[in-house]
């Protein structure tokens, strides 16, 4: 019986072409759009929730899936992680590389 060494497992989460850090970050929009949704059903009415937070929620999503393609969620973190950085620290390597389809 060949043994076979595994080299590197991923774990990360892939859900409708996210993955990563963004399927949770989706997960945080639907509760927060569903939430608003509710409160805005409450004090205004269905017309001013449905006319706000349906557009915005597909824009976050929309957004979302825009990181995925465009740097992806590890070139995303590490773009992220340089915007913390002081100013006197610059960073002149490319965070990540265009796929192109």
């Amino acid at each position: 019986m060949k043994s076979w060494h595994l080299q590197k497992v991923d774990v990360n989460l892939y859900i409708k072409g996210l993955s990563g850090p963004l399927v949770f970050l989706a997960l945080y929009g639907i509760i927060a759009a569903f939430l608003l949704f509710v409160g805005m059903y409450i004090l205004l009415g269905v017309f001013p929730a449905v006319l706000f937070v349906i557009p915005s929620f597909f824009a976050w999503l929309y957004r979302l899936n825009r990181i995925q393609r465009n740097p992806g969620p590890n070139g995303w973190s590490k773009k992220q992680t340089a915007g913390k950085l002081p100013e006197f620290i610059l960073m002149k390597k490319r965070f990540y590389q265009m796929r192109r389809l």
